[in-house]
């Protein structure tokens, strides 16, 4: 045929002997029997390594469980244990640990380091234009696009399809509503461990994963309202510094804690010290007339005065040399009640100075006021005293609030012990379960912490705390303004005060202790050009207390209106 090929018949077909079209000649039958040991000794090796690596990624896959550091040109970043979550007394979730992710890109790829820091800056939640551009710059090594990246941010960026493209995996700590109870919370390092509040004080406990999530005491709903109350006051008043604290007086339980300015804990590095700082706890103050409540309360305690009983505060009053003075002059003497009512410095005083300045310091020490307070959070700073000397200059400036620097943790804590008939509780940031009993010392009768809230409640009606009076609530209270001590002269500004509010309600059982610290509030046309607590830090905790009212006393403000209205019928 034309095509050199054999055609078979199809009829044939079937008599064809294949053998004989694929016979091999002798020599090529040796050949493949030589290379048949060599073929079956390959195959068999081949079935060992096959074989062992199936069983290593068996092991790996069921029963290798430790986790693995992944390594990144920073040393910082490794994937670090996830922390059990921090929820309010009712569940609502205030931080917990998330995967995030640091991405990088071999600058050998990038073409166009400016066009590539425009697309990725048009990424939201990436770095400014200006600040990739100049991490992409180079021609060697991986560029840092950023740390710390959520899993969209990753999506997106993993869209891009960019070469030379990596992830990092980490575990971040997140704190979904930012700034709120910053200071109570406060932030994780980058080692993986508490830095400071809550996240400190039970870092231990944290680092557990598989634990429950830990409970504090605050309550979100009580800390939105305060934070918000602070907001204004520094819109209002405009101080260097705003801080305030909500508790539960039977428990300890910090139902509140804020300050401003404030930080976002989710990046710490952001803020500056000024703004991390719980004043709360590290700050201390001579808080001045908020202390008068402590004063009587030691006195009463002694039996060394009763509301009523006269003082001499019209003629001058000199101790050690220096005189003592009150804000206005007073033309008649004042008894017991008045002296705290008009807050009287001369009168409390001279009732400290009745005291004595042993007692003094013995009543001071078993209201907790010479220690740090009793409290989870380590940033707890104790009190400061110029002099350890007990002269009677000293006793009689304590006696007014002068003279001994302390932090508003470790007053409220004393505070709580009037509102408590007289027994001191530890403070906690930990929610207490129903029907709990903390530990507590008796530090002054029920009979004379109860004298005391009665004239507080009538600071409130007639006196200086007006501002903080809330219809229905039974505030009692007392405002304090204090000359902050200039550290270069050794003198008092009279321009620059430490105003507060001590607030305590329901006076006829009480529950909650409200306080309010402004630091150097100014004066304006609002509290026509005054400075002092019953214009700024007074009014600030009433609209707190009409805030938080409805919540902590559902239907409590009603039925008291009614009970008076009755009353008043009758």
């Amino acid at each position: 045929m034309r095509s050199g090929r054999v055609t078979v018949p199809l009829a044939d077909v079937e008599h064809i002997d294949v053998a004989e079209l694929f016979s091999l000649s002798g020599g090529q039958r040796d050949a493949v029997r030589a290379a048949r040991p060599r073929l079956l000794l390959f195959a068999v090796v081949f079935a060992l390594g096959y074989a062992v690596l199936m069983a290593r990624s068996v092991g790996l896959t069921l029963f290798a469980h430790r986790p693995v550091a992944v390594r990144s040109h920073n040393p910082v970043m490794a994937v670090l244990p996830p922390r059990a979550r921090m929820t309010d007394r009712n569940g609502a979730l205030l931080a917990s640990s998330i995967e995030t992710y640091s991405a990088y890109i071999e600058r050998a790829y990038i073409r166009d380091p400016a066009k590539l820091a425009a697309r990725l800056s048009r990424i939201r939640g990436m770095a400014d234009e200006a600040a990739l551009r100049r991490r992409l710059q180079g021609g060697r090594g991986r560029a840092s696009l950023g740390h710390r990246l959520t899993p969209r941010i990753r999506d997106a960026l993993f869209a891009l399809g960019l070469p030379g493209l990596s992830f990092v995996p980490e575990q971040t700590r997140y704190y979904p509503r930012r700034s709120f109870a910053a200071h109570l919370l406060g932030w994780v390092n980058a080692d993986g461990h508490g830095a400071s509040g809550a996240e400190r004080a039970f870092d231990a406990r944290l680092l557990n994963e598989r634990a429950a999530p830990l409970a504090l005491s605050i309550d979100t709903r009580i800390q939105f309202a305060l934070q918000s109350e602070l907001r204004a006051a520094m819109d209002d008043f405009h101080p260097l510094a705003a801080l305030g604290i909500v508790t539960r007086v039977k428990t300890g339980e910090v139902l509140a804690l804020a300050g401003l300015p404030s930080f976002d804990p989710n990046a710490p590095g952001k803020a500056s010290p000024n703004e991390r700082r719980n004043r709360a706890a590290t700050d201390r103050y001579e808080l001045g007339s908020v202390f008068k409540p402590l004063t009587l309360a030691m006195a009463f305690d002694q039996g060394l005065t009763g509301p009523d009983d006269v003082y001499d505060v019209v003629s001058p009053l000199v101790v050690d040399g220096r005189t003592i003075r009150d804000m206005h002059r007073h033309r008649h003497k004042l008894s017991t009640r008045d002296i705290l009512v008009q807050s009287s410095n001369k009168g409390a005083a001279l009732i400290a100075l009745k005291l004595g300045g042993a007692l003094q310091q013995r009543y001071l020490e078993a209201f907790g006021l010479l220690d740090a307070a009793r409290i989870e959070l380590r940033e707890s700073a104790r009190p400061y005293m110029a002099s350890r000397v007990w002269r009677p200059v000293k006793t009689a400036t304590i006696g007014f609030g002068h003279g001994i620097t302390v932090t508003p943790l470790a007053f409220v804590q004393a505070m709580g012990a009037l509102a408590n008939h007289g027994r001191l509780v530890p403070l906690t940031v930990l929610a207490r379960p129903p029907g709990y009993q903390p530990p507590a010392r008796q530090v002054v009768s029920p009979q004379s912490a109860s004298m005391v809230l009665r004239l507080m409640r009538e600071v409130v009606t007639r006196g200086t705390g007006r501002r903080a009076d809330v219809p229905g609530y039974e505030v009692a209270g007392k405002t304090g303004s204090a000359e902050k001590l200039d550290r270069k002269t050794g003198t008092y500004a009279k321009d620059r005060n430490v105003t507060s509010f001590a607030a305590i309600f329901p006076a006829s059982d009480p529950q909650y202790l409200v306080f309010i610290l402004l630091d150097e509030p100014r004066g304006d046309r609002q509290t026509s050009g005054w400075e002092t607590a019953g214009w700024n830090a007074a009014p600030v905790a009433g609209r707190v207390i009409s805030r938080i009212g409805p919540v902590l006393l559902p239907g409590f403000a009603r039925s008291n209106r009614l009970a008076s209205i009755r009353e008043a019928e009758q």
